[in-house]
């Protein structure tokens, strides 16, 4: 991701850097501000993937408030559908599981070898199977969805040129694989194949 990033800031004369930070090893009750910080002439944006708090998933309104600190001009959510804390235990497990089935099928669409497939069942999904069923075990009872805690914490989101659909349709139609198409849904681009969701994209302000 970072090489991918760098050589596309490259291409449009943009000075970029990434910083990854794991919100496992931050303070959980302060959630104070990591050692960087951006410069004047500098712009953060900000990358929040709904799975990073899938294990602690009581913890996203801390989260939200540490990123609100950061200031950032935008920030991006993925969400793969998962991680419904909004549901009952058992709906929510269920959601998780018909998630990672839906990818899964869409790697045949492409003809993923079975080894990758293997490493991708390894160290991808049951990692992230374990993460969502403990981290549901750790906060049982049901949460706002996470769109409405965005809200909460100030975060309003801002829909998505027609360019940057046009963007994202051009990237699937390079996969020789049918299937795979973009729907635009209310403020989101949604990556579907088959017409089952595979990840959501949205863009929020604070």
């Amino acid at each position: 991701m970072r090489d991918n990033l760098t050589q596309f800031a490259n291409e449009i004369g943009i000075s970029f850097e990434l910083e990854v930070v794991n919100f496992d090893s931050l303070d959980q009750s302060s959630y104070s501000l990591p050692i960087f910080r951006a410069n004047d002439n500098e712009t953060v944006a900000v990358n929040f993937p709904i799975w990073s708090t899938s294990n602690q998933p009581a913890a996203l309104p801390n989260l939200l408030r540490f990123v609100k600190q950061l200031s950032p001009k935008i920030m991006v959510s993925l969400d793969r559908g998962c991680d419904r804390s909004d549901l009952p235990f058992p709906q929510h497990i269920l959601q998780a599981l018909q998630s990672y089935i839906n990818l899964l099928e869409s790697l045949d669409a492409v003809n993923v070898t079975s080894d990758a497939v293997n490493k991708i069942e390894r160290f991808l999904l049951q990692p992230k199977i374990e993460s969502t069923v403990l981290g549901r075990l750790r906060a049982p009872e049901k949460m706002p969805l996470w769109k409405t805690l965005f809200a909460s914490a100030g975060f309003t989101p801002v829909p998505f040129s027609n360019f940057t659909e046009t963007q994202a349709e051009c990237v699937v139609k390079r996969t020789p694989a049918r299937g795979f198409h973009v729907e635009k849904r209310q403020e989101s681009l949604v990556l579907c194949w088959q017409r089952r969701e595979l990840i959501s994209a949205s863009a929020w302000r604070c």
